[in-house]
């Protein structure tokens, strides 16, 4: 669908700006500033689209959510969606409440903050940011001071709580947002304070036996934490069937028809002499615990 997404990317921002080395492991990169990617000359023919929030903040939200939608039901895998949600002139203290809450061991679900923060010699702050979790895991957020950041407005004035999610996580956040419809805002939000929280130290291991921190609590209010849960890794039997039809059953199909035996036949013919290899992979273990289930079934079935 590279064609494709290109001619949809040309329809929905103009001609290309201009060219660059494309993204990591990209051979090309066509670009529509400010803030669009388009790239290609991969080893695997993959080509990526990479719209940052920058651009995506000039469009109205339903356009960019129809782009969106439309790149993936083309087949595209969103491989990396930033959540954001901001507060101007709310005087939330958003960073200096959550660093507290990090110091006093009531961070949850993440596991390491790092806070950085610079300042005039005056004592003045010109930067304000809390990062939790590990960059390089699948999701991890960001407290800051975006007035700050953008030296648009004081200290305070505009604050920003955002998650980072990639990979497989990135994927299914992303078919959600975007079939939500009038629910989008609502569940961004709830994705946003799902992807961390903060519980008082009370002895308990438990997450749901402590109480939020009060900061938290009143933060999040009513609503309902959407956690991004890790998404269920593929049956490892079900990957080797799926790459033996994919890699060898087609042309198996296409030899048996040539040369006029049936599928069967020929499939004997191949693993004529052939021993069953002794190697214990995924698929193997998988296999037999099937069977095992199979067996433990019957058993309980003819009872």
């Amino acid at each position: 669908m590279a064609k494709e997404v290109f001619r949809l990317l040309r329809e929905s921002f103009g001609h290309p700006t201009g060219s660059n080395h494309g993204a990591k492991f990209f051979a090309e990169g066509i670009e529509w500033h400010p803030g669009v990617m388009y790239s290609r000359g991969h080893s695997s023919r993959i080509v990526m689209v990479d719209i940052q929030g920058s651009r995506l903040a000039t469009m109205k939200p339903v356009d960019a959510l129809k782009l969106t939608k439309e790149i993936m039901m083309m087949g595209f895998r969103c491989t990396r969606i930033d959540l954001a949600v901001d507060h101007v002139m709310q005087g939330l203290d958003l960073y200096e409440n959550a660093l507290a809450s990090c110091k006093a061991k009531e961070l949850c679900i993440m596991r390491t903050y790092e806070p950085d923060e610079a300042f005039k010699v005056d004592g003045t702050p010109i930067k304000k940011l809390l990062k939790l979790g590990q960059r390089e895991s699948e999701v991890c957020a960001r407290i800051y001071d975006k007035g700050l950041e953008t030296k648009l407005l004081p200290v305070g004035l505009w604050e920003r709580a955002e998650v980072e999610i990639k990979h497989d996580r990135a994927n299914e956040v992303c078919m959600a947002l975007v079939v939500a419809g009038d629910e989008y805002n609502k569940l961004l939000w709830e994705y946003v304070i799902g992807s961390v929280d903060f519980r008082e130290c009370n002895g308990r291991s438990e997450r749901n036996r402590r109480p939020r921190s009060s900061w938290w609590a009143e933060y999040i209010g009513q609503s309902t934490p959407k956690r991004i849960k890790p998404v269920p890794k593929e049956s490892s039997l079900d990957q080797w069937c799926e790459w033996f039809r994919t890699a060898a059953a087609r042309r198996l199909l296409q030899l048996a028809d040539i040369l006029g035996h049936t599928p069967s036949e020929l499939f004997a013919q191949l693993i004529e002499d052939l021993k069953p290899a002794k190697t214990v992979v995924p698929a193997t273990v998988e296999a037999h615990q099937r069977m095992k289930s199979s067996d433990m079934s019957s058993e309980h079935h003819c009872c």
